[in-house]
């Protein structure tokens, strides 16, 4: 009996010695009311922190989260349709079926954010910076991207009608377009898309219907088009740059 309690006693012992070993506290799901609060009290110059917070399942569209964090948080089907998230930090965030059709990601970061299945339907991410970010499955239907964008995955997403070409608004800044060098779109469905000037340098493009797609100054050097759909309806293929070292299927 001692030399049980013996034992005891010592695992207790090392558990304090090595706290790293324990079980991390796991915050409890928020609702919409504090989220609500919480974004109330903040301020452009003290913006409000979900980082690693539970949201998911939450209705909050339509709400101006005014630069907040919501770096690793959870947003598994969360719905922030028309939402403001200006210059908002996503890092690491799991947003697994999300509904964020028509919010404004403007200047935002989504860096290793996983969107897998989300939606995002006329979303506008202008100026974003997401490399690694993931939307396998996602429906971005008619979405406006200018960013970084590298080897971010976009298997089997609804890419048709998306604007990813350059911006010749800003074309005395310098050239403001999408950089998707090293980026996963096998199967993805870019009918109609607009990918002028974009960099595709290396990506990957199997399976995908690029119907209507326009490719004019695109960069395609290393990139792979096998077994795509359209290709005799690409729009400005004969003006894509590198198009001699792009990898297609033979005619």
């Amino acid at each position: 009996m001692r030399e049980g309690r013996g034992v005891a006693i010592a695992m207790v012992a090392i558990a304090m010695l090595h706290p790293a070993r324990q079980r991390a506290p796991q915050h409890a799901p928020l609702t919409r009311a504090q989220v609500v609060a919480r974004l109330d009290s903040a301020s452009l110059d003290h913006p409000a922190s979900f980082a690693g917070e539970d949201l998911s399942g939450l209705d909050l569209s339509g709400l101006d989260f005014k630069r907040a964090s919501l770096a690793r948080a959870k947003l598994a089907g969360t719905k922030m349709m028309n939402a403001k998230m200006f210059a908002v930090t996503f890092d690491s965030a799991e947003a697994r079926g999300a509904n964020l059709s028509g919010a404004t990601l403007d200047v935002s970061t989504m860096r290793s954010t996983d969107f897998t299945h989300a939606t995002l339907r006329g979303a506008s991410m202008y100026a974003v910076i997401m490399p690694h970010v993931n939307f396998t499955d996602a429906d971005l239907t008619r979405v406006r991207i200018i960013g970084l964008a590298t080897d971010a995955i976009f298997v089997r997403a609804k890419l048709d009608h998306a604007d990813l070409g350059a911006d010749p608004r800003n074309q005395p800044m310098g050239v403001m377009r999408s950089d998707l060098s090293g980026a996963d779109l096998s199967g993805a469905d870019l009918t109609d898309a607009n990918l002028r000037k974009a960099k595709l340098t290396r990506a990957t493009l199997t399976g995908s219907n690029l119907t209507g797609c326009d490719l004019s100054l695109a960069e395609i050097s290393g990139a792979t088009f096998h077994q795509i759909v359209g290709r005799a309806a690409i729009k400005g293929l004969d003006q894509a740059k590198f198009r001699d070292e792009a990898i297609f299927d033979p005619p």
